[in-house]
């Protein structure tokens, strides 16, 4: 990208998020599926900071869905990930069609979208 971030904020992210995805790896071996909208939300369930976007939505059981998930660090970690531990899979298609049917099938429940 074309943002200039401290490598040692890096260097945190990885130390804070590679425990998570080993789990995540754990979680699935015991029959979880992941897609990019379940990994947002487990990250905001595991993040613990009140000024996060990821934080709310999972505490109000709000999806977040991101097709790009892998474009950024958190695609580098991934890739890193699978260094250590191969296996762990991420299912876009799964967010596709639940996207696709909240929008479908929202009566009577009100829908929106926040795109940043």
């Amino acid at each position: 990208g074309n943002v200039l971030i401290p490598n040692s904020n890096y260097c945190k992210f990885e130390d804070w998020v590679m425990p998570i995805l080993e789990k995540m790896l754990q979680e699935q071996e015991a029959g979880a599926k992941w897609t990019p909208s379940k990994v947002i939300e487990r990250l905001g369930r595991e993040i613990d900071d009140e000024a996060s976007i990821c934080y709310w939505a999972a505490k109000n059981g709000i999806p977040i869905y991101c097709p790009a998930l892998t474009d950024g660090s958190l695609g580098d970690m991934l890739y890193f990930h699978t260094y250590k531990s191969e296996g762990l899979v991420i299912d876009i298609v799964q967010d596709i069609r639940r996207m696709n049917d909240e929008a479908l099938k929202s009566k009577p429940r009100k829908t929106g979208v926040i795109i940043l």
